[in-house]
């Protein structure tokens, strides 16, 4: 028999492959030593499956450095959680009048009950309406939603605290702030609200959840890691060049949870207090780019061997999960109906051309996407869509259908959107021309809207 070439392998060997696997993983014959070696077999076969959609003939040198960048550059922490509550899907859900109820302007209101709804909910406009405090709103309204202030017993004045001193830590940066940490965490709202896994989740994975969307970002010098490593910044000395914004996030937000007046967690019990602070951390850290082919293979080959059903998945796993979901959540803009997205383009360039005039300004080589003098946007939007994020909610697909399906809508519509633009400038469609010399490099931190 001649040796099988994992690139000749179909899509469609491929998944019957996987099937077979499923199937001999539910054995009860099978034993541990087993059922490792078919998680690996699993693992590859995903990668196999992955890589397909990068290797094209279509897919020119520079479209490829571009997704490769985004391999993880370093050996991740094995986070496991333990401790869990009780099922969300144990107790109803409020009634969407009940998440605007502690809130008084009417028009505000009427926004806020458009809360669960992927296209229609304007988070700029919640935005103004809020006087500037989108995050609170969003957060408390979520909290609310799902009784978890009730069920987790959370002192409000506290959590309230708590959320309004995150907001005040978002830097004022054109992308990186508040108004993004406020629609990630709608965007991880819909899928609550959408799809029927959450029925699966326990109280403390949703509260997790729902923290590490708010505190993400917090604190963004609008810069990024690399900016940070190449001109020896204090931080990136602090966290040894490793996800430096990321951990740097996830400290900030507990040194602001620990104060007193803060602490809506102080009364949980040690060990699910642990679990939290675990999760959070987790998922934070997840949020950088350079895993972010690491995430995507890593929840699609479990989703393929375990099933949708969460309730089969070890904890360990089911954090892949957690982190994956705040991911598809947190490059949510660009899915989003074009007028919004559109303007979250705007923000994002905004803050990457910030940067590339400092990198320009010290004698930096100017990093990818930063460079105002060279990058086409359309192109980079479009690479961005094919590459990072339609794979992504082709992915969440299997867990939660229902909002990939609007994520999906809105993709195609946007690159219909940005191929016309390129059109109409007479340039050429081939992927990401716009990334020039500088993804060929290779680099791990070449950020496109909301990427970071």
């Amino acid at each position: 028999m001649e040796p099988i070439n994992s690139q000749a392998l179909g899509r469609d060997t491929v998944g019957t492959c996987l099937g077979f696997l499923r199937q001999c993983k539910d054995d009860p014959a099978v034993s541990a030593a087993e059922r490792y070696a078919l998680g690996v077999l699993v693992n590859w076969l995903a990668q196999v499956d992955l890589c397909q959609d990068t290797e094209g003939d279509e897919l020119d040198e520079s479209a490829r450095a571009y997704l490769l960048s985004y391999r993880d550059k370093f050996t991740r922490k094995n986070l496991i959680p333990r401790g869990h509550g009780e099922l969300v899907g144990d107790s109803p859900k409020s009634s969407h009048s009940a998440t605007a109820s502690n809130i008084h302007d009417p028009v505000l209101a009427a926004e806020m009950d458009k809360l669960d709804d992927w296209d229609t909910f304007d988070i700029f406009k919640v935005a103004e309406l809020s006087k500037g405090r989108p995050l609170v709103t969003v957060v408390m309204a979520l909290l609310r939603r799902y009784d978890l202030l009730d069920k987790l017993t959370l002192p409000l004045a506290k959590t309230r605290s708590f959320f309004r001193e995150i907001e005040a830590a978002y830097r004022h940066n054109p992308y990186h702030n508040s108004l993004h940490a406020a629609d990630v965490t709608q965007s991880l709202g819909c899928m609550f609200a959408c799809d029927e896994f959450t029925s699966q989740l326990t109280d403390l994975e949703m509260l997790s959840m729902i923290i590490a969307t708010s505190v993400h970002d917090v604190g963004h010098p609008g810069v990024t890691n690399e900016f940070l490593i190449n001109t020896n910044s204090d931080i990136a000395v602090t966290y040894n060049d490793n996800s430096i914004n990321e951990n740097m996030h996830a400290a900030l937000a507990f040194r602001i949870l620990r104060k007193p007046e803060n602490n809506c967690l102080a009364h949980l019990p040690e060990e699910q207090f642990r679990f939290v602070r675990r999760t959070v951390v987790r998922i934070v850290l997840s949020t950088d780019m350079a895993g972010h082919a690491e995430l995507v293979k890593d929840f699609a080959a479990n989703v393929k061997l375990l099933g949708p059903n969460l309730l089969h998945w070890s904890p360990e796993k089911r954090s892949t999960v957690l982190s994956f979901c705040v991911h598809c959540a947190d490059i949510a803009n660009p899915a989003k109906p074009l007028h919004l997205g559109q303007q979250w383009t705007d923000r994002v360039m905004q803050e990457f051309f910030s940067q590339g005039d400092k990198e320009r300004e010290r004698g930096l080589p100017v990093s990818p996407l930063c460079d105002r003098e060279k990058v086409q946007v359309p192109k980079s939007q479009m690479t961005f869509l094919d590459y990072v994020v339609k794979p992504s909610y082709e992915a969440l697909k299997w867990l939660a259908p229902h909002t990939a399906e609007r994520a999906l809508h809105n993709i195609e519509r946007a690159k219909q959107h940005w191929a016309s633009v390129t059109r109409a400038s007479g340039q050429s469609l081939s992927p990401q021309q716009s990334l020039d010399d500088s993804l060929a490099d290779g680099k791990p931190e070449a950020e496109q809207n909301g990427l970071h």
